[in-house]
């Protein structure tokens, strides 16, 4: 019976090691499972981050050009002393002030706050191409 009972027990305890080795197999590939999700989720985060540096620069370059055309025409007008040009330098100066602090928060957005930064922007940048076409209307007789 002694003889019995030991190999009952002996054999409930290399299944017990067999069931231990399965576990622990299957523990390892849950672990390289969750390793290979980390790295997938940490390309993605990457990329969304790489995209979000694209688009903030692409926006800056567009607000800096438009910025350097403003400065242009400034330089242009600042010898002129007439009252219309002095009304031309004074709406330049205000869209440029204008441009100047959205170009800051462009710089500055995060990712939870680029939605809005970029509606903005566009907002701007319609409004500013609107004004500037006035303007060039309005003060054609200023720019030969």
């Amino acid at each position: 019976m002694n003889k019995l009972l030991t190999g009952l027990v002996l054999i409930t305890a290399l299944w017990a090691c067999g069931e231990n080795k399965s576990r622990q197999d299957e523990q390892e590939e849950m672990r390289t499972g969750m390793e290979r999700i980390e790295q997938d989720v940490q390309d993605a985060a990457d990329t969304a981050a790489d995209y979000l540096d694209e688009q903030k620069r692409k926006a800056a370059e567009d607000l800096e050009e438009r910025r350097k055309e403003i400065d242009q025409q400034l330089r242009e007008l600042r010898n002129d002393g007439s009252e219309k040009a002095k009304e031309a330098r004074k709406k330049l100066t205000g869209l440029r002030n204008d441009i100047n602090r959205k170009l800051d928060e462009v710089k500055s957005a995060s990712a939870e706050t680029w939605d809005s930064t970029r509606l903005e922007l566009d907002t701007l940048l319609k409004k500013s191409d609107r004004e500037w076409t006035e303007f060039k209307q309005d003060f054609k007789d200023l720019f030969r």
